[in-house]
């Protein structure tokens, strides 16, 4: 089969413009921040900064997830589709390049947005307890292993899946990933588990979860599998895709939309009925916080977007198929994960800045408009580069026949 290649395409050309453009607009935006912020405007920046980079990271990396659980189960329904979770993951070789303005800000230590780099965590009796783990330069090692494995998945996984567009009679790239794709997963499953643990969990150190790795996980897969849906029906109707991606690949996406956003809220309920039922000071202080002075206006919300609205629009079987039902659960979809990011991160900032009452505004989207950029430019490059779908994987053909 001849290589899809859309790289030229007003698609494309379009998905790169709005991306300079949101990147503007977010570095613009960051910098009034900080310039309005006052006393804490470094501590808004921070955290405005961390909610845009943890949002992209998480779902570039949950991008090589997806591919690599498609050759972890010979998956053939998606064979056509896989390429685009693939061309998303352009974010990853410059993660640690984005890293380092949170690990300067660790060195600020009146300004730092995590309070066990603080002075004050020496006489800290919890923070003393963890320093062995809770420390700038076990912190920054940990960063750079995650951004090496991630580095190390893209090259096998992503690269293997590359290197299969040169042949269609050789599938010895497609065994390799068959046979490796296992011990991919797992990295992705500990890396994204203590990346979680460090870059958001930290923020509160007086306080822990055993789920939360989970959490932050089911979060960014049901994120990552919204952007490819809406990427999946952009190209098919713009004609790129009309060959291989079907309503069938509508429907299994839609399933898993579905199946993932009741599986976020099966976690998030857990998390919080476990510490509830438990009632112990030392975890509690997360959901009490969090459940006054307006923040439980989050929570509900979260409850609405996160899972209701999904859960009823998916539902049915027929909606499945349908692009408009489609698209509004994806973007509501996207749209609470932001929401969630925002209720893990702001309240904990609230609580460094000691600030009243909520600290939300127009702030909170400079951050993920600038990273959202990087990521659609970086995207759009890959687009110019690759096939648009993986024509020579030897399952491609149960993607063209495939029906549910």
């Amino acid at each position: 089969m001849s290589h899809v290649n859309i790289g030229s395409s007003p698609f494309i050309a379009k998905l790169q413009r709005n991306g300079f453009i949101l990147t503007a607009l977010g570095a613009l935006g960051m910098a009034a921040v900080y310039f309005t912020g006052g006393e804490h405007g470094l501590e808004r920046l921070m955290a405005d900064y961390l909610i845009g980079f943890w949002l992209i990271t998480g779902i570039s990396v949950t991008m090589m997830f997806f591919s690599a659980l498609q050759y972890l189960a010979r998956a053939g329904w998606s064979s056509s589709i896989r390429r685009i979770a693939e061309n998303f993951t352009g974010f990853v070789p410059f993660i640690l390049v984005a890293a380092i303005p949170i690990i300067l800000n660790m060195f600020s230590h009146h300004h730092s947005i995590y309070e066990w780099t603080h002075e004050s965590a020496a006489t800290d009796p919890i923070i003393m307890k963890k320093a062995a783990y809770l420390n700038e330069t076990f912190f920054i090692v940990r960063l750079a292993i995650y951004g090496l494995l991630w580095f190390g998945m893209l090259r096998f996984v992503v690269g293997n899946s590359l290197k299969q567009d040169a042949s269609a009679d050789d599938i010895t790239p497609t065994r390799r990933n068959w046979k490796r794709a296992a011990p991919w997963v797992l990295v992705y499953a500990l890396t994204i588990t203590f990346c979680s643990f460090d870059l958001l969990m930290s923020l509160e150190p007086h306080w822990f979860s055993t789920i939360w790795g989970v959490y932050a996980f089911a979060g960014n897969f049901v994120s990552a599998l919204a952007i490819i849906t809406l990427m999946t029906i952009a190209l098919r109707k713009s004609g790129h895709l009309a060959k291989y991606v079907t309503d069938e690949h509508y429907h299994d996406l839609g399933k898993l939309m579905f199946a993932f956003s009741v599986f976020w809220a099966y976690i998030a309920f857990s998390q919080y009925f476990i510490i509830w039922y438990a009632n112990l000071p030392e975890e509690t202080i997360y959901f009490t916080f969090r459940t006054a002075n307006g923040w439980q206006w989050f929570g509900i919300v979260l409850v609405l977007l996160h899972f209701i609205m999904p859960f009823a629009l998916l539902l049915r079987q027929d909606v499945k198929r349908k692009i408009t039902m489609l698209k509004t659960a994806a973007y509501v979809i996207l749209l609470s994960h932001f929401i969630d990011v925002i209720w893990i991160v702001m309240p904990a900032i609230s609580k460094v800045i000691k600030h009243d009452g909520i600290l939300f505004g127009w702030q909170e989207f400079t951050g993920v408009m600038f990273f959202a950029g990087v990521f659609c430019i970086l995207t759009a490059r890959n687009y110019m580069k690759r096939s648009a779908v993986a024509v020579n994987d030897p399952l491609v053909h149960e993607a063209l026949e495939y029906t549910s």
